[in-house]
């Protein structure tokens, strides 16, 4: 999720529901079931301001001075792909209107394809 997503979401059951988003439509983003439980239970009140500061304190922990916010919503799309999640669902996770949004991480997938080339003539089991 972006950051400003993240600061007005609000938890339900589906996951995480925007009223509006970035391309003005309304989106429940899943949440992942290891952080699903603590979101069910813990309210987030947390303004921008001291989002940003906890932000730059743990990045810096952790040694990673370099790394935006915004990093982490590409690292995760990177994942969904490394773990064959198609393109059209990881738009769809992001939040993206465009499927030319999506594109930038078709690069990833580029070992699939010589995958799907190599399906050519083989007899599937049913």
């Amino acid at each position: 999720m972006r950051r400003s997503e993240i600061l007005r979401a609000k938890v339900t059951k589906k996951g995480f529901s925007l009223s509006k988003t970035k391309n003005g439509l309304p989106r429940i983003v899943p949440i992942h079931p290891k952080i699903a439980v603590l979101a069910r239970k813990v309210r987030f009140t947390i303004n921008g301001d001291h989002f940003a500061w906890h932000y730059e304190k743990a990045r810096k922990k952790a040694g990673l001075e370099h790394l935006r916010f915004h990093d982490l919503r590409r690292g995760a799309a990177s994942e969904m792909i490394n773990q064959d999640v198609d393109l059209y669902t990881v738009g769809a996770v992001l939040g993206h209107k465009d499927a030319k949004s999506t594109a930038r991480y078709a690069h990833l997938v580029t070992n699939k394809l010589a995958q799907a080339v190599g399906r050519i003539g083989k007899k599937t089991h049913t």
